[in-house]
């Protein structure tokens, strides 16, 4: 780093601990977060903000993000945004968290009943296994960002779905935030989901802003029992204006499974940070997303998916269209531990440019260190393939025409994997409208 830039840096990080006293000291966070609150403001001391030469940092510039004085948000949100955003399907099963900050007056579980027990996260850290698996997260925390999350923790939410339990309904999890366009603001939202023995959820995160000039750092848990298994779909649907960054841990029990679909809209700067353990055997994981990515978007995936038992399968397959100055990248790399024989692992990245001033970054890789495993990876990148114009030319179409088809069906292949129709029809609607410039 040069001098210029490391004062820069050094300065943001002083500006962050003095926001954190206080924090400390106006916000008053309850007791039980008080021991999480503190070590993971040291394990931030520890870390650091990331440089551009910073292992997991290595494609993604947060120059900007760093420099910026965020306040801590507070705002409030009228029910008629909250009924925009709400899927049909949920519209009795969704939770709302504004600001980080679980709102129960403009939730409605009621199609839920009982099904679901939703346990305030300070109640839930009185269980010794939550208490200390959060513990364990700061502990060994290495993506800053996950860290400033616990340091600024105050509120939070278990969903814990008890053995042999099936929701009724999709849940929807909609993390708002209220922007400011006075000055920018930050939230740190956190919610654990616990399924155990043979329990099944269908579950729709959608994170969404009333006004731009605001950063979301949002870490979700997911701990999935013994033949239990989790349906996922997460849309990343932020104000062009804001930064995202979002951490998902997700740890696989005997024979569970966690199936996910993204969609990332883009923004200033997003940044997805999946870490997958896949503990005991014939735990499987697929892993699938999209985004589209105009103007000077950015949508960046950072995955580690840890294979730590035999007979285990992990499938990954993301898709990226960039037009204008846009910007994505894919850092993926699936650790094959000893004794995790007969994995089976698959990894694929597509990138469709459609400007000369896009950028795309991609970064495959294994670590294997067992001996009976089946793994590929691969990646490409590429433009509109000129032979399919032309037939579609052929055919009497416009040029304009023909090549919102053939980007509307590279990004379509993994839309349609989505399992919740409601959602499919809005990106359909929605995120679809971005390829018809």
């Amino acid at each position: 780093m040069t001098t210029t830039v490391a004062e820069s840096q050094d300065r943001a990080e002083s500006a962050l601990l003095d926001q954190h006293k206080k924090f400390l000291g106006d916000t008053k966070p309850s007791e039980v977060f008080l021991p999480l609150n503190e070590s993971a403001i040291k394990r931030f001391e520890t870390l650091k903000f990331p440089h551009r030469k910073h292992e997991m940092y290595t494609f993604v510039n947060t120059k900007d993000l760093v420099s910026t004085s965020f306040a801590l948000s507070s705002g409030t949100v009228s029910q008629d945004f909250i009924a925009k955003h709400v899927y049909p399907g949920c519209e009795n099963s969704y939770l709302v968290m504004v600001d980080g900050v679980y709102k129960e007056s403009l939730s409605d579980c009621s199609g839920i009943g009982s099904a679901i027990n939703f346990v305030s996260l300070e109640d839930a850290v009185s269980q010794p296994d939550i208490e200390k698996y959060l513990a364990g997260t700061v502990d060994g925390e290495n993506d800053v960002f996950a860290c400033i999350n616990s340091a600024f923790l105050r509120q939070g939410l278990l969903i814990d779905l008890p053995e042999k339990t099936q929701a009724p309904t999709p849940l929807q999890i909609l993390y708002v935030s209220s922007g400011s366009p006075a000055q920018p603001v930050t939230s740190h939202p956190r919610v654990i989901v616990r399924l155990g023995l043979m329990a099944e959820l269908k579950l729709i995160v959608k994170y969404a802003g009333v006004q731009g000039n605001y950063f979301v750092n949002c870490v979700q848990d997911i701990l999935v029992g013994e033949d239990a298994g989790v349906t996922y779909t997460q849309v990343q649907a932020d104000a062009t204006d804001a930064w995202h960054c979002s951490k998902t841990r997700i740890v696989l029990g005997r024979n569970s499974r966690f199936f996910a679909t993204n969609a990332s809209y883009g923004n200033k700067l997003t940044r997805h940070h999946y870490e997958a353990r896949l503990k005991e055997d014939g735990a499987e994981l697929r892993l699938n997303g999209v985004s589209i990515l105009t103007d000077e978007e950015q949508v960046h995936n950072f995955i580690r998916i840890h294979h730590e038992a035999p007979h285990c399968t992990s499938n990954q397959k993301f898709k990226n269209i960039v037009n204008d100055k846009g910007r994505s990248s894919m850092d993926g790399t699936v650790i094959v531990n000893q004794g995790a024989q007969l994995t089976s692992s698959d990894q694929l990245i597509n990138n469709l440019m459609l400007s000369d001033n896009a950028h795309a970054d991609n970064k495959p890789n294994l670590m294997i260190f067992a001996d009976d495993v089946k793994c590929t990876h691969g990646a490409t990148i590429g433009q509109i393939d000129e032979d399919q114009m032309f037939y579609l030319k052929t055919r009497g179409l416009s040029e304009k025409v023909a090549k919102e088809l053939l980007t509307r069906s590279f990004a379509e292949s993994i839309i349609q994997m989505i399992a919740f129709p409601a959602v499919v029809e809005d990106l359909e609607n929605t995120f679809l409208k971005k390829l018809e410039a």
